[in-house]
């Protein structure tokens, strides 16, 4: 009893301190806190211990040895309503995060995070590290965190209604999408460059800007939710991976002289060895502690780059060349200082909403595809001269053989005259056997008795149709017909009178289609179906209206006999979803055609498939 007392005096005292949460709160980017450390491992032996609240916001945060960081958030809801929230901690690389959450003087609930535990296990499945929250109405909230990380805590807090944070992540998601999608580009091309030219320095470029795209993806948590959500690994020990294989992987660029450096060509062996010295000792690092392992990952990468900068300084390229590359290494300098100053806790506050490292690894993404395009041109332009010069010496022989070639021409003159007899005799025959094929299509594509299309070509042209649906986003429509009750007329007027129906009903169908487009096909039997490309439910149904009152309102004669007959009809209008199975138009205006056949015949049903709901 004593205890809940006391948890109720220590949520009255932070009450005062409290953030007033309306109906009406959108958000709160930048959202203050106060934070404790302490050797408690629960929340009722950190409460116990009534421990020194101090006010924070954005600045890193230092624990002593042997002590845990904690952090606690008050909340007020005065208004008569549950107001729904998320708390995101914009930190997406903290290795764990025990969230405990109190309601008054309910008891807490607890939601593990962090990048220790699998995606599968947060709250929320999601690239950002967030913590779902509901106030009661008139209550007072208290959220504790207690943090586990294995650098310095960087804990910049903010504060969302759950739909305004949905708003806020689509705009950030496209501003990112926009600038990976240029990265992707930039690695598509190079990588094209590659397949088309065999250039090994094309597949180093696509390898370089591939590790920038993957080092980016991973600090944003993109990564961790779509590539490796279960290997916790990976997850965090991924920063220090990328950051040394994407410095390293210029050793390849420097060697094949795409930038400037000081080397010549006999040094080609030192840096291949210091391509595998550096590998093995990155793969190496990651035996170490994770604090250790992204230390000595960061210092191998500062200290690669700033040899760059020092062989750039001393290559004797032009001047111009050497101050774009020197501002190119000084770019990633600053990129992998940043990304240290986070890491060291120089740095404070949310590192996504700042774009230095993608705006910073874009540009080196741009200059190593301009470097490696340019040294592609000169190598072709050098390869263009050499070419010319060889023209020129042959030119030189081919004058030589003026003479002979005189000769030649008279030869092969009389040739060619006669391979134009042969030609043209070649032409006439494949004319006429053009003529045949066509004549032997028209055959193959048309109903002999009622001179309209038939299945076989029905089929090949609702696959075209059904394609041409899905890429233009057009209505298809199909109308299954059927003449009612035909076997009475074969049964009472002989089948000769049969067939005579069927034509009749076919030229019927034909003068009610006006587009060339449109067109109607023997199924089967007294069986018919209209294609039409790009009409609307409605107008089908207008159409197969008009063909039905035709049809009752026809008389046939036939040997001295009247004869009388009425269609029913299916119809089915949809925009084609999947071309692998275009039978699904013919199957749904079958079960329309059904549907009327059921109903009493001579009458036009619309199939509609049930939609799930």
């Amino acid at each position: 009893m004593v205890w809940r007392w006391l948890l109720l005096l220590l949520c009255l005292s932070g009450a005062a301190q409290a953030l007033e949460v309306s109906a009406e709160f959108k958000q709160h980017q930048v959202l203050s806190y106060q934070y404790a450390f302490s050797q408690a491992d629960t929340i009722q032996t950190l409460l116990a211990s009534d421990p020194h609240w101090q006010p924070g916001q954005r600045q890193p945060l230092k624990p002593p040895a042997n002590t845990q960081a904690w952090i606690r958030v008050s909340l007020h809801n005065p208004g008569p309503i549950e107001v729904p929230l998320l708390l995101s901690i914009d930190n997406n690389l903290l290795d764990k995060i025990t969230a405990y959450i109190r309601h008054d003087d309910a008891s807490f609930l607890t939601l593990a995070l962090g990048d220790a535990l699998p995606l599968m296990q947060r709250p929320i499945k999601h690239e950002a590290q967030l913590i779902p929250l509901e106030l009661p109405a008139q209550s007072h909230s208290q959220v504790y965190l207690q943090l586990s990380h294995h650098g310095t805590l960087n804990i910049p807090l903010s504060l969302w209604h759950p739909i305004e944070y949905l708003k806020y992540k689509s705009k950030f998601n496209l501003v990112y999408g926009i600038l990976a999608g240029f990265i992707l580009a930039m690695i598509a091309i190079n990588f094209t460059l590659y397949s088309f030219t065999r250039r090994r320095y094309f597949l180093h470029g696509t390898l370089i800007i591939g590790l920038f795209w993957l080092l980016i993806v991973h600090l944003y948590g993109f990564g961790y939710r779509y590539l490796y959500g279960s290997h916790v690994w990976l997850q965090q020990y991924g920063q220090s991976l990328l950051v040394m294989f994407s410095t390293l992987a210029l050793i390849p660029i420097q060697r094949s002289k795409a930038l400037p450096n000081l080397l010549p060509i006999k040094y080609d062996r030192k840096l291949t060895q210091l391509l595998i010295l550096g590998l093995i000792l990155t793969l190496l690092s990651q035996l170490l502690p994770l604090t250790q392992a992204t230390f000595a990952a960061y210092g191998m990468a500062l200290t690669l780059v700033l040899g760059y900068i020092a062989c750039t300084l001393r290559s004797r390229y032009r001047r111009t060349t050497k101050i774009t590359a020197l501002l190119i290494y000084i770019i990633m300098l600053i990129t992998l200082s940043y990304q240290f100053g986070f890491e060291l806790g120089l740095f404070g506050g949310a590192q996504l909403d700042r774009p230095v490292t993608y705006i910073c690894y874009l540009i080196l993404s741009l200059y190593i595809s301009f470097v490696l395009t340019r040294q592609f041109i000169l190598e072709r332009e050098k390869h263009i001269k050499t070419q010319q010069h060889k023209l020129a010496r042959t030119q030189a022989e081919d004058a030589l053989l003026k003479e002979k070639l005189k000769l030649q021409e008279q030869a092969q003159e009389e040739l060619e005259n006669s391979i134009d007899e042969r030609t043209f005799e070649l032409q006439v025959t494949l004319r006429e056997l053009e003529e045949k094929n066509h004549e032997l299509e028209k055959l193959n594509m048309e109903d002999p008795m009622t001179k309209v299309k038939n299945r076989r070509y029905f089929d090949k042209r609702l696959m075209m149709e059904v394609r041409r649906s899905r890429r233009e986003q057009t209505t298809l429509s199909l109308i299954m017909l059927d003449i009612d009750f035909f076997k009475k007329v074969n049964d009472n007027y002989g089948h000769l009178a049969g067939d005579h129906t069927i034509c009749a009903f076919a030229r019927l169908i034909e003068k009610h289609l006006k587009r060339p487009h449109d067109e109607v096909f023997r199924y089967g039997g007294e069986e018919f179906v209209i294609l039409l490309p790009n009409t609307s439910q409605e107008g089908a149904l207008e159409l197969a209206e008009q063909i039905r009152q035709a049809t009752e309102a026809h008389e046939l004669k036939v040997a001295g006999h009247h004869i009388k007959f009425t269609t029913s009809a299916g119809v089915y209008s949809a925009i084609a979803q999947n071309t692998n199975n275009p039978t699904l138009f013919t199957d749904l205006a079958d079960k329309g055609l059904y549907m009327a056949k059921q109903q009493g015949r001579n009458r036009i049903c619309i199939y509609q498939p049930k939609q799930e709901t």
